[in-house]
């Protein structure tokens, strides 16, 4: 009985080991790709630019990039926000890795998803992963919860009196939020999802049809030679409904 003792040590070191290993191995996976529409895209008005200056600023924590919204505004067009009726979908194979809802905060729902494969009982940190923020979450949808690509998640939390948009971000988390000019900031990187989208997801965008990629995503070297302008000291921006912010749909 003893002898076996001595080889506990041993082992928790091989499992503490092993599970480092693959978290670090986790890091530079690639970006899971989106192979369903989350949303009913005929829903849409218009979107928000990546890196645009609408809304609020979300950047990375090495702040290489600064003053500028790296995620995208899907704004519903008028007729449809009354109760649940845009729809949101998984956008591949994966599981919830995060649900939290923030009323005072003004967040009614938001749900994070990564891809399905062998590091998901790892915690989500420094994984590329999919979030909608503004959403009304089912209730059969918690933390823990597998998905399949196409599956109803929840409905877009929007209203006429309210809002009229949710929040589409795909991004690394960070170990911790770093504040970033009166914006607590979570993401160690940024991408846009048109970055990440099947052809055929694309097609549904009119992407190359009748619109390039390129339509909804600022290039950072733009954005640097205009930089977004804050209103008092941030983190929400001046003249959010320049149509330089938006792609009309």
């Amino acid at each position: 009985m003893k002898k076996n003792l001595k080889f506990i040590p041993l082992i928790l070191l091989f499992l503490i080991s092993a599970a480092v290993l693959l978290f670090i191995i986790s890091q530079y996976m690639p970006a899971p790709q989106i192979i369903i529409n989350f949303t009913q895209i005929e829903k849409i008005e218009k979107i928000s630019k990546f890196r645009s200056c609408a809304g609020h600023t979300t950047v990375p924590q090495d702040m290489k990039e600064m003053k500028r919204n790296m995620k995208h505004y899907f704004w519903v067009k008028p007729e449809y926000l009354t109760g649940n009726n845009v729809e949101i979908y998984a956008p591949f194979d994966g599981f919830v890795t995060g649900v939290r809802s923030d009323p005072a905060e003004g967040l009614e729902g938001e749900i994070w998803i990564v891809p399905k494969d062998i590091f998901v009982l790892l915690p989500p940190i420094g994984r590329w992963s999919f979030s909608v923020q503004h959403i009304n979450i089912l209730s059969t949808i918690g933390r823990g919860s597998e998905v399949k690509a196409g599956q109803l998640i929840g409905h877009a939390a929007v209203s006429a009196s309210n809002r009229q948009t949710f929040d589409i971000v795909f991004a690394k988390a960070a170990f911790a939020p770093k504040q970033i000019d009166n914006w607590m900031g979570p993401f160690t990187a940024l991408d846009s999802v048109f970055n990440h989208m099947s052809e055929k997801v694309l097609g549904e965008y009119g992407i190359p049809a009748t619109r390039d990629k390129d339509d909804l995503i600022t290039s950072e070297d733009e954005r640097d030679s205009s930089p977004c302008v804050y209103k008092d000291n941030g983190p929400y921006f001046l003249n959010q409904d320049d149509a330089a912010n938006w792609e009309l749909f």
